[in-house]
């Protein structure tokens, strides 16, 4: 079977029954009849008394022609279909607080008021208890639920989902509204070319042995007795090891299976080679595995002190990797200081591989900072001392164990000197500064300095010591002072102890101007001082590779990199991370054939038997697919595809993949399908309900507990346990990263352009962080059940070290990358309303935006959103000379035709914010009025105020905004009126036990907007 021929069966099929599901679940005019006699009643009354009303105090403004504020009301009549209940229940609100008609128009009567809004009130009781029609529903996956999902199903680490075009955004700016999900033929093309490169990935030929590719590259002074002669050059800034302190050595792991292993290239002809700086040109040749895997300190020149890493006999010791001047706005892009890479010629070309570290926590001392650590002043006899005048390596006896400062007496030089102090076996470099020469210095007396170097914990007894210094310095004596450990210094180095270097790994390409790398897994705190093994796995596809055409003569072309860092955090001083050695197996399998395969290719009796075999997997593979049983006539349909396809192939595996791509690219899998038998609102079947639930609380497919229970029918009545079960799995952070961000809006501060200048703490690692600090956030207070009130105001944010620090409070925190609870003892943190991930990405970069902010604030925290702004609405202007404030810049903007209405639903909450700049820093010493007067008339003085009032009078509402946006996306549709009256008037029940945020989970599902269709 041709894939032309299958590509336009699977486009024609596809394509035809997605349109005909959708269409045949919308009535024709979106609108069910209403009973005849009410509707006939009900429109006599709209025409006899409401439509006079609405022409002479109405339409004047609000027309065809006209349309004040995008709003029109000549359309209106007597039946309040279901579109339209919304704009009539804003009608008597403004009625009966008399805010329209404006000032300055004609204005009714009060018993027209009266009448009119009476008329209105039971016009929409009556259409309250019409049922919407359900008519169940037809969503397609979006591309993180499709890429999840295949991920499950087939087992496969890849993402193929690159080629995929991103999802369409609903008004309530979620990505998995139905409405906006649209079916185009290139989309299904591209859904064909994806099921059939992950049916590659995961289907092998069971009869030929897999090849392996394995290497370990081992760290250490002097670690190789038989090094590679000749000089090793990998272009600029690459600080590569010497030779002999790092060895490779191809491995063959132990498996259960036969493999072949694969060897690495060591003869190399090249037109094109180093010598020094210059580029050579001519064939030069090679033979040596080292100039296929180079051990690469390549990165940023420099370090604040001490060396970047050194070799020792143990290993190789890696102070944290400092961001690059890159990330501050400068041009570099070399990468971290501190940046180990392996570079190599050739890695696997697909599949999943593994990286295995042997990393320790170095026993480490804390170097001083002579510019602001001050030598200890006590008498001779109070310090140990060694004379470094005579003997670069004296003998000391420590008497008693316990924290020491060492001072050194030195003659400096003009230049930097590096002094190299090893106190035993362990290794301790640091820089000593640099003194211009005195005038009144001789030769026979040269000017001397005192410094502090070093704080470190030593252990009583006979310490040996060496110590070398650079640049034409002198040692002269080194004093070692035990330190009461109740001292600030002591206190210092016992904070410095119980810090861990955090081990990374990252995969990815050489380039000439740096590299480009990806992270692998999650960053690996290492406590312990023993060598340890550290494993990090991925998919080889997922990273970024060179692409190069095979041959390539140019000696630098085509480096691979497995970039091994201590990774850098808030910049406060730790342990140096010491690496053994590093390990490499590609593609990784357990088991041949590898999982991926076994789980299509089940076991079973019949494999002698292809046509019931195929059945058999077909059967298997679909049902997990269709996350239901599948029907005897889907099952036929696609058993024919194998049919088809064997009886031309005569290639089982071939065939099978034939049909099981028919099962990727089918509605049943590419769609959540809610069939329902007529308008009239059903339960979901137990079937629907786990794949609802599973796409709500983990954006992927249900797992085997969630179909098995579907299948016994006891899903429903085990409801609550399924969902703490779901909420506690890893799973979840999948709905927490999607849903939060699509709520919160986080995408503004992804594409936020910052002022570097202003906000040089906003670098690229950062804003990664304090983008997940709000999803972090709601993940938390969801899995403790923690009331709502959390959200606005608390005495805690859940941070890692690199948000603490952004915060100012990094010493209240010691998780590394990992984000816990950290207390904050500050009036102007805690809550979503003060996280800087927010409130960044709502300005511009450069100053901080009230009306952005406050129109954040009306749609996303209270659900009262402004109209949308009328046509050519102008922005709101910097100051023309005539230094304004910002009161006054909104008032000159309100002021203008078409603003004032909906600003005033804005402005009041975005001046609040003003506290906050642009960097989402509460602003210090900066000229800021954050006093407002809010809608209902409640004055406040800043952000504080406002958090207080939420909690105290407009909690209810910001319970109603977050189970509203929460039932948005579980449906994935936009709610109907009697939806949203039905949040109002039931939502509020659960205020008596605190609005809790897992209990608001539970009321969603368990509601009929979840559980019917």
């Amino acid at each position: 079977m041709s894939r032309r021929v299958l590509g336009a069966a699977l486009l024609f099929t596809v394509i035809g029954w997605g349109m005909t599901a959708v269409l045949s679940t919308r009535p024709a005019d979106g609108e069910e009849p209403p009973s005849a006699k009410g509707h006939i009643a009900q429109s006599w009354t709209f025409q006899q008394h409401v439509r006079p009303l609405l022409k002479k105090n109405c339409l004047r403004c609000h027309n065809a022609e006209t349309m004040e504020s995008g709003i029109r009301l000549d359309q209106l009549d007597g039946s309040l279909a279901q579109q339209r209940l919304f704009l009539w229940r804003d009608m008597l609100r403004q009625i009966e607080d008399e805010s329209m008609p404006p000032d300055g128009e004609p204005q009714p009567s009060a018993d027209e008021r009266k009448a009119l809004a009476a008329w209105i009130k039971r016009a929409i009781e009556k259409a309250r208890s019409r049922h919407a029609e359900k008519n169940g529903s037809v969503r397609r996956l979006t591309v993180a639920q499709y890429r999840n999902t295949l991920r499950d199903l087939l087992g496969i680490q890849e993402d193929l989902t690159g080629i995929l075009p991103p999802d369409g955004i609903s008004k309530e700016g979620f990505t998995n509204n139905g409405e906006t999900m649209s079916l185009s033929p290139l989309l299904v093309e591209a859904y064909f070319n994806i099921a059939e490169k992950a049916l590659d990935l995961c289907i092998v030929n069971e009869r030929e042995q897999p090849v392996i590719q394995s290497f370990r590259m081992e760290l250490g002074e002097n670690i190789n007795p038989t090094p590679c002669p000749d000089e090793l050059i990998l272009g600029a800034n690459s600080m590569l090891l010497r030779n002999q302190d790092f060895q490779v050595t191809e491995l063959q792991p132990d498996k259960p299976f036969a493999y072949r292993p694969f060897a690495m290239r060591k003869s190399f002809r090249f037109i094109e080679g180093y010598q020094g700086n210059d580029t050579v040109r001519g064939w030069r040749e090679f033979n040596s595995i080292y100039h296929a895997v180079f051990a690469c300190m390549r990165g940023t020149l420099g370090y604040p002190r001490g060396h970047a890493y050194q070799c020792v006999p143990e290993g190789l010791l890696l102070r944290p990797a400092i961001p690059s001047s890159e990330l501050f706005g400068e041009s570099s892009t070399y990468g971290p200081h501190s940046n180990f890479k392996v570079s190599l010629r050739e890695l696997p070309q697909q599949g999943n591989f593994r990286v295995v570290v042997d990393a320790a926590r170095y026993d480490d001392g804390l170097l001083l900072n002579p510019s602001t650590d001050t030598p200890i002043e006590s008498p001779e006899d109070d310090a140990i001392t060694a004379d470094l005048s005579t003997t670069p390596s004296p003998n000391i006896a420590i008497a008693t164990a316990g924290i020491y400062q060492i001072d050194v007496d030195y003659v400096p030089s003009e230049k930097p000197a590096m002094l190299s102090l090893q106190l035993g076996d362990r290794h301790f470099p640091g820089t000593l500064p640099q003194q211009k020469p005195s005038t009144e210095a001789t030769e026979e007396k040269p000017s001397a300095r005192n410094v502090a170097f070093l704080l470190v914990r030593l252990g009583a007894g006979t310490l040996d010591l060496k110590a070398q210094v650079t640049e034409q310095s002198q040692l002269r004596m080194m004093r070692f002072h035990r330190i009461d450990e109740q001292s600030r210094q002591a206190q210092r180095f016992v904070a410095f102890e119980r810090r861990s270097p955090i081990l990374g790994v990252h995969v990815g390409l050489r380039r000439d101007c740096g590299s480009t790398l990806a992270r692998v897994g999650e960053p690996q705190a290492v406590t312990a001082k023993e060598s340890r093994r550290f494993v990090f796995e991925g998919a080889i596809n997922n990273f970024p590779s060179p692409d190069v055409e095979e041959g390539n003569p140019n000696y630098l072309a085509g480096f691979r990199e497995i970039g091994v860092r201590s990774e850098f955090t808030d910049g406060r001083a730790m342990p140096r991370l010491r690496i053994r050695s590093v390990e490499f197996e590609g593609p990784y399998y357990e088991t041949w054939p590898p999982a991926t395969h076994r789980n299509i290719f089940v076991q079973s009796t019949n494999r002698d038997d292809p046509p019931t075999y195929a059945r058999e997997v077909i059967l298997k593979f679909a049902s997990r697919a269709f996350r239901r049983p599948v029907t005897d006539a889907e099952l036929t349909s696609l058993h024919n595809v194998w049919k088809t396809s064997f009886d031309e192939t005569k290639d089982f595996q071939q065939s099978i993949k034939h049909a099981l791509i028919v099962v990727l690219t089918s509605p049943q899998f590419l769609f959540l399908v809610e069939e329902s038998a007529g308008p009239e609102a059903e339960d979901l079947d137990e079937y629907e309900l786990a794949s609802k639930l599973s796409y709500f609380l983990w954006n992927s497919a249900p797992d085997e507990r969630l179909i098995e229970r579907a299948a016994a029918k006891t899903l429903r009545r085990s409801l609550d346990i399924e969902i703490d079960r779901m909420i506690a799995d890893p799973r979840f952070r999948q709905f927490t990263q999607q849903f939060a961000s699509q709520w919160l809006s986080l995408d503004k501060f992804d594409v936020l352009e910052v002022d570097r200048k202003r906000y040089p703490q906003l670098t690229r690692d950062t804003r990664a962080q304090l983008r997940e600090e709000p999803v972090q956030t709601v993940l938390h207070l969801i899995r403790k059940n923690l009331p709502l009130r959390r959200l606005i105001q608390s005495d805690f944010i859940v941070a890692n070290d690199v948000v603490a620090h952004y915060y100012g409070i990094a010493d209240r925190s010691e998780s590394g990358f990992q984000f816990l609870p950290v207390q904050h003892e500050s009036e102007n943190l805690g809550g979503l309303l003060t996280q800087a991930g927010i409130l960044a990405g709502l300005s511009d970069g450069r100053e901080s935006n009230p009306v952005k902010r406050g129109a954040w604030f009306a749609r996303k925290i209270i659900a009262e959103p402004p109209d949308d702004p009328p046509p050519n609405v102008p922005e709101l202007m910097e100051d023309d000379g005539e230094q304004l404030t910002l009161r006054q810049r909104l008032e000159r903007h309100r002021n203008q035709k078409g603003c004032a209405n909906c600003h005033s639903g804005i402005d009041p909450w975005g001046i609040a914010f003003e506290e906050f700049n642009a960097g989402g820093r509460y602003r210090t010493g900066d000229v800021h009025d954050p006093r407002s007067t809010l809608p209902d008339g409640t004055e406040i003085e800043n952000l504080n105020e406002l958090k207080a009032y939420l909690i105290q009078d407009r909690l209810d509402r910001v319970a109603f905004s977050f189970m509203k946006h929460l039932a948005v996306y579980a449906t994935g549709r936009s709610l109907n009126f009697q939806d949203v009256v039905f949040l109002e008037q039931e939502g509020v029940k659960l205020k008596s036990h605190d609005y809790r945020m897992r209990d608001m989970i539970r009321f969603i599902i368990h509601s009929d907007l979840f559980m019917k269709k």
